[in-house]
């Protein structure tokens, strides 16, 4: 899955350096990769925490996908406002896979002021929910952020065919909520590796190469997530429209940043 912007690639030499070695080789090794998704996690990570502060205070995602005034997870630093953003939309994420699960699909659309799609064919109805879903708050990472939602959303509904069938699968209580956000954050980390070491790696090798470099790297960061981190959270009874709500979903995001980080 290719990204719609490219940044200039942060001042993060030994990053850098990584990735410009890995994508340097011919073909690079599963071992080259996972060193440079490494590398980049956890100056990524070290970048989140910047300017941060967790707050007592209400920081939570209102019913119609907007995060309130408040705390929560949030700093006076670009990377604390990144931090946050991402906290609030995996919280508005698994808020609206909680409630559709108690009581049904229709009332998830109309906690977030959806309802007048409930009758919109599969695709476009996927789209539109997830662009509720996204926090936009005017940052770079609102990008990377929105098409891991897209992601997200789209991997979810994989296997129906219409929004009824979403509402059975939704409702069957077989979602588990932490597991969806850890593959929501660890499409965010893709589509920032992509987004930020682009120009590092275009470089090296052509655009073709280029691509299957970052596919292989997303195709990685997968796996290891997927079968390397564990989702053992009781999330029964969280109210995801809360500062508490945050504070797990930021929890999961550094879950996923840590397991990737050698």
């Amino acid at each position: 899955m290719g990204t719609s912007k490219v940044y200039e690639s942060p001042k993060w030499p030994g990053v850098n350096r990584a990735v410009g070695d890995a994508a340097s080789s011919e073909n690079p090794t599963i071992q080259e990769v996972s060193a440079a998704v490494g590398a980049f996690a956890g100056a990524y990570k070290t970048y989140l925490k910047s300017g941060t502060r967790t707050s007592g205070s209400s920081g939570s995602v209102t019913g119609t996908g907007q995060r309130s005034s408040g705390g929560g997870t949030r700093g006076g630093g670009s990377g604390g406002a990144a931090r946050a953003r991402s906290a609030a939309s995996g919280a508005s994420l698994a808020h609206f896979i909680s409630i559709a699960g108690k009581s049904g699909l229709d009332t998830a659309l109309r906690e977030f002021n959806l309802a007048d799609l409930r009758d919109k064919p599969l695709d476009e109805f996927l789209e539109l929910v997830a662009e509720r879903l996204s926090v936009d708050g005017g940052l770079l990472d609102d990008n990377a952020l929105n098409l891991a939602m897209a992601e997200t959303i789209n991997e979810l509904a994989k296997t129906v065919d219409s929004v009824e069938a979403l509402d059975i699968l939704l409702s069957s209580g077989n979602i588990n909520i932490e597991e969806v956000l850890q593959v929501y954050f660890a499409n965010i980390l893709a589509a920032n590796f992509e987004q930020k070491e682009y120009s590092v790696v275009r470089e090296k090798v052509s655009r073709e190469n280029t691509n299957d470099f970052f596919a292989h790297a997303r195709e990685i960061i997968r796996s290891i997530v997927r079968d390397e981190l564990s989702a053992e959270r009781d999330l029964a009874t969280i109210d995801w429209n809360s500062a508490d709500g945050q504070l797990i979903a930021d929890a999961i995001n550094r879950d996923v940043l840590d397991i990737l980080i050698p």
